[in-house]
């Protein structure tokens, strides 16, 4: 009776190691597998949000309403930010207005908003990365440009 009970559990522990061994190859091959599609899905929609949203700048700003359509007024920005030696990198809409991201020759961001009103109307808000003089007399020179450009 004693060899009997002992050969059933030498059996146990041999289908105990079988079945362990067989969970470990199947998890470490699971493991091995490439990643989902949701991720990439859900990067790609994180992307595409991104670049409706309006960037930030931080520093001076100026803010001034114009007699113009929203296109109109952005294509005279686009002349004064390249009249100005700004480099537009970057163009965007969201549900309040357009926005035009440059960079000027001093590496600062250029951030230029503009907001319909009502038909006809519209605001365009400068704002000009740092806060030192050479940031304000940007943000002067292409607000003076810009003015000039839309009325």
């Amino acid at each position: 009776m004693i060899w009997a009970v002992m050969r059933n559990y030498a059996m146990d522990a041999k289908w105990d190691w079988r079945l362990g061994a067989i969970l470990t190859v199947y998890l470490a091959v699971a493991g091995c597998r490439g990643p989902s599609t949701e991720p990439a899905e859900l990067g790609g929609q994180m992307q595409r949000e991104m670049r409706l949203a309006t960037p930030t700048v931080g520093g001076p700003s100026e803010e001034f309403s114009v007699e113009k359509k929203p296109a109109d007024v952005a294509t005279a920005v686009e002349t004064a930010m390249k009249d100005s030696g700004v480099r537009l990198v970057q163009t965007g809409s969201t549900a309040q207005g357009q926005w035009l991201l440059g960079k000027s020759l001093a590496d600062r961001n250029v951030l230029v908003q503009i907001l319909p009103i009502y038909p006809g109307r519209s605001t365009a808000k400068i704002t000009v990365e740092g806060a030192d003089a050479l940031a304000r007399e940007l943000l002067s020179h292409l607000s003076a440009d810009i003015g000039k450009r839309v009325r």
